[in-house]
């Protein structure tokens, strides 16, 4: 009898677990997205094309820059459905600010979008440059399109960017040159040979002393 309990307890709590969802979206902004938006899928797709206008190659200190970021492509909405998208941006150095209710700062680091963000596929921030211009600086951008219907699945597709960024006074490494890069195997080949031509010598200089 009490096995025949333990088994119909077993089963009621199997079925009170399938009615739990399996995952879990967030419409509000997630922080720390280091590798992408696995809630909805699982990998990135390219598909979702990604825009980061006014990042630029070289930063000057303490300079603001207007950022712009979208996405297009991706997951299809579902009619009468606003949730769209999300973003999360990060940046090693600088500070990141927001210019509407539609971006929450998580850190002078990081930004994302907010529950009014959620609406949308395109976002503005500002990002300040550092006082100090020597420096390489990475930054990291997901965007997440999702279809609407509130349930995280491969039907909701994302995709990441990563970058640099260098410094007006950024010592940036010499280029190896062609002498190094295709001098040195030849000398070393050359050298090899020599060896070789030798240590044959002497073994034939050997044999005809040997037949004397």
């Amino acid at each position: 009898m009490r096995n025949r309990q333990k088994w119909v307890l077993a089963l009621l709590l199997c079925l009170m677990i399938q009615q739990f969802p399996v995952a879990e979206s967030y419409p509000y902004g997630i922080d720390d997205v280091e590798n992408g938006c696995t809630c909805h899928n699982a990998v990135s797709t390219e598909t979702v094309i990604i825009s980061l206008e006014g990042m630029p190659g070289q930063y000057e200190a303490n300079k603001t820059y207007f950022l712009n970021i979208s996405a297009t492509g991706g997951a299809e909405s579902i009619e009468n459905h606003t949730n769209r998208g999300g973003f999360n941006l990060w940046v090693s150095h600088g500070i990141l600010s927001n210019l509407s209710n539609e971006v929450q700062i998580f850190s002078d680091n990081e930004v994302g979008h907010t529950e009014a963000g959620n609406d949308q596929r395109s976002w503005t921030v500002n990002w300040t440059a550092p006082e100090d211009d020597s420096l390489t600086i990475q930054y990291r951008l997901h965007i997440n399109t999702v279809n609407g219907d509130g349930v995280p699945s491969d039907q909701d597709q994302w995709n990441r960017e990563f970058g640099e960024i260098v410094g007006v006074n950024a010592t940036l490494a010499d280029p190896v040159s062609k002498l190094f890069l295709y001098g040195v195997p030849i000398v070393l080949f050359s050298i090899s040979g020599l060896v070789y031509y030798r240590e044959i010598r002497k073994l034939r200089i050997a044999a005809e002393s040997e037949e004397e």
